[in-house]
């Protein structure tokens, strides 16, 4: 689906937020190593911190929702995969929630670029894919 609109784009950044908190709630029931479960702690509540920057900024930015069209932005590239067996070992879901985050960490990047007329928004949003970065570092 093309990301056309930064009403769509925003929308579309809590969608895959809400299944990146999903899958890290699910996947702390299933880790015994307290760092990685601490980890994955951290980024449940990072991610329910997220929606609401993302809720404040759809807020404080809902004029330009509909002024500028945005191309080259599709959601198809940012899929998350978060899938896994039924008996996905602690390194499987590490590599998972790695994937996750260099996903999401493209995602914001590719977003800041296209959203480069609303510069506060753009700034926002290569401060989450920073995050992400760091999140990456830190899982591996």
């Amino acid at each position: 689906m093309e990301l056309g609109t930064f009403g769509v784009i925003l929308k579309f950044a809590m969608e895959i937020e809400q299944e990146v908190i999903t899958f890290y709630g699910s996947a702390n029931g299933e880790v015994k190593d307290q760092k990685l479960l601490d980890q994955f702690q951290d980024l449940q509540k990072r991610g329910q911190k997220r929606i609401k920057t993302l809720e404040r900024i759809r807020r404080e930015n809902v004029t330009e929702m509909i002024l500028e069209p945005i191309i080259g932005l599709d959601s198809e590239n940012y899929k998350l995969s978060t899938e896994r067996s039924s008996r996905a070992e602690e390194k499987d879901l590490q590599e998972l929630a790695v994937s996750i985050e260099k996903t999401l960490q493209e995602f914001y990047t590719h977003a800041a670029a296209k959203l480069d007329f609303l510069i506060e928004v753009a700034y926002s949003f290569e401060l989450l894919a920073e995050a992400n970065e760091n999140a990456i570092e830190r899982l591996s």
